[in-house]
């Protein structure tokens, strides 16, 4: 009797988890319906469809998986700086329909599969810690989630159009299953699952490399602390997974943390450790969310503790880490930007969309918990009649549950009524449509090369869609967002639009007559052909003619004649490290300079010689130590698949004997980085790095007040201070401060005057973020100006200066810096 009672029991089982897999999907299924009939096109949707389409096209189409582009402003690396899992998973859709939906449609089909992934992942992640009914909660509470700025849901994913984050986390919810079925049961494709999701979250976005940091340690402290731990060959494997999933994606992740100074500072902080504690006891901690989630999560979290639910620490910790990490702890309390800089590039808010996932799963076993006890006490108390009372009190608790979510119904009602921005309710949409018609039949009829400019309203990207209907390369004017390389231009001036062979800028409103004629109008948007209009992606600066020969995305040949030894040829191309110029074989130098002015420089410059010059984008160190790491991964996966475990047996037979000291020296040499770090994080002079001005011997004046220096990178004026310092901008910047009253206080009378005798440079190279208040910049070398520039709006972030020193450059000169209103809030400058 009682071995039918438990195959009748695992055969219920078996059916309830069918059954909560299917249901988990529902809410999803409903936000869904309307994607059907409408693509999102909303904040950063357009951007994704165009770069889907550029990775179809341009990059497979050209057998490239990343690479340079010249759609985007002077060029951008394509798929480098931003991993592109994203466009991969757009892709591969578009492969399922053989290419037979339009590129709308298949964003649109793209977008609904992700979000049925997003609570499947929910749900698979959950029930492997906490079963099947806690897995349904969790993947109801993410489908049901409104979200917020940064913290996923909703509004994160589909009304501003940051999804690829979350897909990104939901391929490493899978990996962090597959960890588990590894220590469980230790076979080869659960190492190999392990290493394929780790990889496609990691080529889908950097937060990836967060969330492994975080939880792979996590996850081995977990099973060290059960009572009966894994063997070491178990953790052999889950590292040769953890292995695997590092190096299959190196091709891509390797040159993007080499070459991450190449992006904008885009990190933010959130609130103090102090406010995110708040919150989290006012059960606030998520935006939008209601406090019975909050409380059933700690209702769960208190029920695992109790009962030692197997994988509980692992949850708890996690859901604890993220959050913390979600505060200002990281640099406002542990200063690690004076240790690692590149922390100032994290967006520490998005902690929250990684912490969510673990802190469901804790809702979802504390309500899995109390139906059990509600079917407990409908047993307990009906006797023989189980099945009606079992069915009855199956009721009352689902009752109670879709009473505690119905909160949440009205959102999620709204969210599939209102929310989705689809073509119809995309302004001025339908008059767009006929401005790429007409560009599609310009580019039939005119070939050769030119971009059309986009000027929109700021924050509308719809432009971006432009290349998938016309092909052409196009500029938009202003920001443009999933795109974070630091030489993308925003700025329309006329030597801007010069210098990116813009020929027509099509406008919400009038231009310039003297600058622009108009040609035509569609509905709200007028098309202006820029009569400054130049067809040559170069300029040859002194005696001499070029010819363009080629202009392709990683090569470009410009036939040079009749130079003298001054003459110079500045490619409008933007400058980074992969390209390498030559003529006849020989390597050239490439120079960064400015596009006008002192503003602006991301242009190339090379001697102009006699012969055909040849642009390569080349792979240098860092791409081919990926490109290896990627191509040994699978084949030494292999390899140590075929020997097995027999040539490890002596090795992990030591292991097991010596585990226990292992463990402790393990614990040593973590605790002595943690001190190093600690107090290398204690040391403020290290807040610049050592090319900076500020560690050399300068004469400083604040307003009328001289400053004598009290402390490295630390001046003292009177009763102000001109100090480095980690300054909260338009992203977090790690730079000198100066600005009395704070800030947004600044105006053009507050003056820093900064002289020295120098070693000169060839050029000297500064960065602002005024924070959208009105400055200055200028520069003089000997008494001559080397040019000035006032600050740009916020929406900019931070901006590079140069002045050009080069016919000063080997000697020493006396150089003269003065920094007026806003750009007093945060500067550097050095030399090149």
């Amino acid at each position: 009797m009682a071995g039918a009672h438990d195959a009748r029991r695992g055969l219920f089982s078996l059916a309830w988890q069918r059954w909560a897999c299917g249901l988990s999907l529902l809410p999803a299924l409903i936000q869904a319906a309307p994607l059907l009939h409408e693509t999102p096109l909303s904040h950063d949707h357009p951007t994704h469809l165009f770069k889907a389409w550029h990775f179809w096209t341009e990059m497979l189409g050209r057998g490239r998986l990343r690479g340079w582009s010249h759609f985007w402003g002077f060029g951008f690396p394509a798929d480098e700086l931003v991993p592109s899992g994203g466009e991969l998973w757009v892709a591969l859709f578009r492969a399922l329909s053989l290419g037979q939906l339009s590129w709308t449609r298949t964003y649109a089909l793209a977008f609904a599969a992700f979000l049925l992934l997003k609570p499947l992942c929910a749900y698979l992640f959950t029930r492997r810690y906490y079963g099947p009914t806690a897995g349904l909660v969790a993947a109801w509470l993410t489908s049901l989630d409104a979200g917020a700025f940064s913290e996923g849901g909703w509004r994160w994913n589909v009304t501003w159009g940051v999804w690829p984050v979350s897909l990104s986390l939901c391929f490493a919810l899978l990996a962090i299953v597959e960890w588990s079925a590894i220590v469980a049961r230790g076979r080869s494709r659960h190492v190999l699952a392990a290493g394929l999701w780790m990889a496609a979250a990691l080529l889908t976005h950097q937060v990836a490399l967060l969330v492994f940091a975080i939880s792979a340690p996590l996850f081995v402290l977990d099973q060290q602390l059960r009572s009966r731990p894994p063997p070491p060959a178990r953790l052999l494997q889950l590292a040769g997974a953890l292995a695997l999933g590092c190096a299959l994606p190196a091709t891509s992740v390797v040159p993007f943390l080499a070459r991450a100074h190449t992006s904008m500072d885009l990190g933010s902080a959130r609130e103090p450790l102090t406010e995110v504690a708040r919150r989290v006891v006012e059960l606030r901690t998520f935006s939008h969310l209601v406090p019975a989630v909050h409380a059933l999560a700690w209702l769960g979290a208190l029920w695992a503790l109790i009962r030692r639910k197997r994988g509980s620490p692992f949850i708890l910790l996690n859901a604890a880490a993220f959050v913390v990490a979600s505060s200002s702890v990281l640099t406002e309390l542990l200063h690690l930007e004076r240790v690692f800089p590149s922390v100032i590039k994290i967006e520490a808010p998005r902690c929250l969309l990684v912490a969510k996932p673990f802190w469901f799963a804790l809702a979802g076993y504390g309500v899995a918990r109390a139906l059990a006890a509600l079917r407990r006490q409908a047993l307990r108390i009906g006797g023989a009649r189980r099945g009606w009372v079992w069915a009855a009190g199956l009721a009352a608790g689902l009752a109670a549950a879709l009473l505690a979510c119905a909160p949440l119904l009205p959102k999620l009602y709204a969210q599939v009524r209102n929310v989705i921005q689809g073509e119809e309710e995309t302004p001025g949409y339908a008059d767009l449509q006929r401005v790429f018609a007409w560009a599609r039949e310009l580019r039939e009829t005119r070939p050769g090369h030119y971009r059309i400019a986009y000027d929109m309203v700021q924050n509308d990207h719809i432009s971006t869609l432009a290349p998938i209907y016309d092909g052409a390369p196009m500029y938009k004017i202003g920001d443009t967002p999933t795109q974070i390389f630091d030489g993308v231009p925003m700025t329309a001036g006329p030597e801007m639009l010069r210098a990116l062979s813009v020929l027509y800028v099509v406008s919400r409103w009038p231009l310039d007559a003297s600058l622009y004629t108009e040609v035509r109008s569609f509905g709200q948007f007028g098309i202006y052909r820029f009569n400054d209009y130049d067809p040559n992606p170069f300029e040859l600066v002194g005696p001499g003619h070029a010819e363009l020969l080629e202009f392709e995305p990683e090569q470009v040949r410009i036939r040079v004649d009749g130079t003298a030894p001054h003459s110079r040829l500045r490619v409008h191309v933007a400058a980074f490290d992969r390209w390498q110029a030559s003529i006849g074989g020989v390597e050239l130098p490439i120079s960064t300079v400015t596009v006008h002015g002192v503003e602006d420089p991301v242009l190339m410059e090379l001697p102009a010689r006699a012969g055909e010059l040849v642009l390569r984008y080349v792979y240098r160190a860092s791409d081919w130590l990926g490109l290896g790491l990627s191509l040994l991964a699978l084949p030494a996966f292999v390899l140590l698949r075929r020997l097995g475990h027999e040539p490890w047996e002596p090795l992990l037979a030591q292991l097991q004997r010596r585990r226990r000291p292992l463990g402790w020296a393990a614990l040593a040499t973590l605790a002595a980085c943690a001190l190093a770090i600690a107090l290398r994080a204690r040391d403020a002079s290290a807040l610049l790095p050592q090319r900076s001005l500020f560690y050399r011997e300068l004469d400083l004046t604040l307003g009328a007040q001289p400053c004598t220096k009290v402390a490295p990178l630390r001046f003292s004026c009177g009763a102000q201070e001109v100090r480095a310092e980690l300054v909260h901008g338009r992203g977090d910047h790690l730079c000198m401060t100066a600005s009395p009253g704070g800030p947004w206080k600044a105006t053009l009378a507050d003056r820093l005057l900064i002289r020295a005798r120098l070693p000169i440079g060839a050029f000297l190279v500064g960065r602002y973020d005024a924070i959208g208040v009105d400055g200055s910049i200028g520069a003089a070398l000997d008494g001559v100006s080397l040019g000035e520039a006032r600050t740009r709006p916020a929406y900019m972030r931070q901006q590079t200066l140069q002045f050009d020193t080069r016919a000063h450059a080997g000697g020493d000169g006396a150089l003269e810096i003065d920094i007026r209103g806003g750009a007093l809030t945060c500067f550097d400058f050095w030399w090149r």
